[in-house]
């Protein structure tokens, strides 16, 4: 049906997960600790210290991101139900901009402050990774953690597309199955980038098996549901020992295959236990609080908490500068969460939603009606 009503319209029938919450917090923590302490002095030269032991045993540190991508297909397709694409967009656009904006703007300042490489940077750069797709522009992410910043919008326009088309929710499990015959004939017959890059069949199994196991707590454990999900999460562990050859080829060394493995399957069974146990817990202003910080926390930790190890070290020792890094980065990001992002939500939802009137605004009952006969 057509519809010009606001975003604020939708009724949330769900109470909010707090163990994802939590589960994003500690994802977000793992891909900091990893950083300091692991690839910061064994890839590019970021550390000046490496933390011997410490660091090597959280070498799968990197494991945390696939943890966002299953908790990103969990939530998104959630959030997308009975929501049309409009006020989906809108929704997304004020809870990933404000935060990119001032923590890419505070990295682009230490940058420019430290002004040595590899953390070298120019205004040029700064205003390209405004767009938050810098290497289009031909300009270098302003902190490499972006790059999942960008398989995420990826991810978003495909949902908006599936929305605006009505394919989403009503036709959810098709697209899901189309999606891993794609990403099981480009990853292993194939290969090729432009298509893994349009339709992210590297990291998209994490994705579609977030999105199942949110289609099966929702709506039932269907034969085709519970078969997409038991696809997706083998290809999870193709996408891992994936990632394991790419960390032998720029680090020489990695975990082996069975580490890498069980380390895949433990995130999976982490994710699954805060999936379907969380609804049964509540929500607290803690929880949200950590959920919250976890995005702006990522954002800003990595090329910001390099250099303040750096400069910090000398005088107090590398892990009063790690504590030190890790501190202030928890408290900036709170800062964004508490002030900036709430901000950046009233000005962009005040200039966007007027603009509905003037949009063809398609949005499909939930649960769909072919969802409710059992179909796809």
């Amino acid at each position: 049906m057509h519809s010009s009503a606001p975003d604020s319209s939708r009724i949330d029938r769900n109470p909010r997960n707090g163990l994802l919450d939590l589960l994003r917090f500690g994802a977000a923590m793992m891909v900091v600790v990893y950083h300091f302490l692991y690839r910061g002095a064994r890839e590019g030269g970021y550390l000046d210290h490496g933390y011997g032991a410490a660091g090597e045993s959280l070498a799968l540190g990197y494991l945390g991101v696939n943890t966002f991508f299953m908790i990103s297909g969990f939530v998104i397709i959630w959030s997308a139900s009975g929501r049309d694409w409009y006020g989906f967009s809108i929704s997304r656009l004020a809870r990933l901009y404000p935060a990119h904006l001032v923590a890419m703007t505070i990295t682009f300042v230490m940058m420019m402050w430290w002004a040595e490489e590899p953390f070298a940077t120019s205004l040029a750069e700064w205003a390209a990774n405004l767009t938050m797709v810098a290497p289009l522009f031909g300009a270098s992410f302003m902190d490499g953690a972006y790059w999942s910043i960008v398989i995420e919008l990826i991810f978003y326009a495909w949902v908006v597309i599936g929305l605006f088309s009505g394919a989403l929710p009503r036709h959810t499990d098709l697209a899901v199955a189309l999606w891993l015959v794609l990403i099981i004939v480009n990853n292993i017959l194939i290969g090729s980038r432009p298509v893994e890059l349009l339709f992210l069949t590297e990291y998209g199994a994490y994705f579609a098996f977030g999105a199942m196991v949110w289609r099966i707590s929702s709506l039932g454990g269907s034969r085709l549901r519970l078969g997409l999900a038991a696809l997706a999460l083998l290809m999870t562990f193709h996408t891992a020992e994936v990632q394991r050859l790419d960390v032998i080829a720029r680090l020489g060394a990695a975990a082996s295959a069975l580490t890498v493995a069980l380390a895949n399957a433990g995130i999976v069974m982490v994710f699954l236990l805060a999936a379907t146990l969380g609804r049964h817990v509540r929500a607290g202003p803690w929880t949200l609080a950590l959920g919250g910080i976890s995005y702006p926390l990522y954002l800003v930790h990595q090329n910001a908490g390099y250099i303040l190890i750096n400069l910090t070290a000398p005088a107090v020792g590398k892990w009063a500068a790690f504590a030190l890094a890790v501190a202030l980065s928890l408290t900036v990001s709170w800062w964004i969460y508490r002030h900036v992002e709430p901000a950046g939500r009233r000005i962009i939802r005040t200039l966007c939603v007027p603009v509905a009137r003037f949009l063809p605004r398609t949005i499909a009952p939930y649960p769909a009606p072919a969802e409710q006969s059992g179909s796809i």
